[in-house]
């Protein structure tokens, strides 16, 4: 097996997963670090580690290039810069694995696009539920045509996050633009739980493009003093003709918790992940003529599929790349359609709001959104 070079970019955050992953797993899949970009290395927990491994560390792309190359690079920085560095690792001579969303806009997208045709390189966009190989067998079967047209797709995410988690890091969280200017549009949907919606986007799309949004109704709603929302309930219609209904939170409070469920109506069957009230991590098809198929336990947890894959594809593997940024921009349209719909969000009434345990949250809320998901019914 011959060796393979990355580059982390970004190693606080998500990208500690990444970091891990080099560190425990780098040596058994033929790849060392090449080195670290990220001004803020220090303040990672593995920092210490990293620096026993010898890697060097850099504050900028540039600067790293100027000196060194890579055979991969890894961006998990915040979502301004994914367009710029993606670009420039790209024409540098590297493959990329660009964490989601892809980019903030259709544009930043596209030409993250461009530059991967111009250079030949791989460009994967990391949505892991895409890596997961019960959701790709899942995904398999709905190819072939196993369990017929997509009719209704719901999902379900309520992830109460605290105050500090839109003060995190340079607090970018929950901005529209950075101090310049560079667009952001961090929100519940496009971050958080942009998973779930991206989900629904690839799953019901032949092969890995996924499909658009061509509709949308949506509310949005902050309780939260961010320039964003952290609360939504979206009911599209998708070009292929099914529906998909969202419903995700920030601000259901302490005891406000819904890990992800979904319920996915086909033509021949219905797919669930979870239930109401459940931490289900099973993918199980309920096919109409009384046969079930279990597709074992599925998870968006990890960094593990997503690495593995790019690091084969980046050696010259032939395997297929099951999250392109032809399908991550799907995602990418779909808020910006959002934004179009909605341009500022609805602010909850002050005195429905409870801010407590540094915590601010909505109490009913959750009651209010469960409601909304069974009924597929807007706020």
């Amino acid at each position: 097996m011959s060796e393979l070079t990355v580059l982390l970019v970004g190693v606080g955050g998500y990208g500690t997963g990444y970091v891990r992953e080099m560190l425990d797993h780098g040596a058994e899949r033929g790849a060392t670090l090449a080195g670290v970009v990220d001004p803020y290395a220090a303040t990672s927990r593995f920092y210490d580690e990293l620096v026993a491994t010898g890697v060097r560390f850099f504050d900028t792309v540039e600067a790293f290039y100027a000196q060194n190359t890579a055979d991969l690079a890894v961006i998990s920085t915040p979502i301004q810069f994914h367009a710029h560095q993606a670009v420039y690792c790209l024409t540098h001579g590297s493959h990329v694995l660009c964490e989601k969303p892809a980019a903030a806009t259709v544009e930043d997208v596209e030409r993250m696009m461009a530059a991967r045709d111009e250079t030949g390189k791989t460009l994967a966009i990391g949505f892991q539920w895409c890596y997961d190989p019960a959701m790709l067998a899942l995904k398999a079967d709905v190819d072939a045509g196993l369990l017929g047209r997509p009719l209704a797709m719901r999902s379900i995410v309520l992830w109460p996050r605290p105050i500090s988690y839109y003060k995190r890091g340079l607090g970018w969280a929950g901005k529209k633009r950075d101090a310049s200017g560079a667009a952001i549009f961090d929100n519940v949907a496009s971050n958080a739980t942009a998973h779930y919606i991206e989900n629904m986007l690839w799953l019901t799309g032949q092969g890995y493009g996924g499909v658009d949004v061509k509709d949308m109704a949506v509310d949005t709603l902050r309780a939260n003093d961010i320039e964003m929302f952290d609360t939504i309930v979206m009911d599209a219609r998708l070009e292929n003709g099914a529906r998909m209904f969202f419903v995700a939170s920030h601000a259901t409070g302490p005891e406000g918790w819904q890990n992800p469920a979904f319920e996915y109506e086909f033509e021949n069957a219905v797919v669930r992940y979870g239930a109401l009230g459940e931490n289900g991590d099973r993918l199980i098809a309920a096919f109409r003529d009384g046969t079930v198929k279990d597709y074992g336990v599925s998870s968006t947890g990890g960094c593990d599929h997503k690495l593995e894959t790019a690091i084969a594809l980046a050696r010259g593997g032939d395997a297929a790349l099951p999250c392109p940024a032809e399908a991550a921009i799907r995602h990418t349209r779909a808020m910006a359609m959002l934004r179009e719909k909605r341009p500022e969000a609805e602010v909850f009434p002050a005195d429905a709001v409870r801010e407590d345990d540094g915590m601010v949250w909505v109490p009913g809320l959750k009651d209010r959104l469960v409601h909304c998901y069974e009924n597929w019914a807007m706020l």
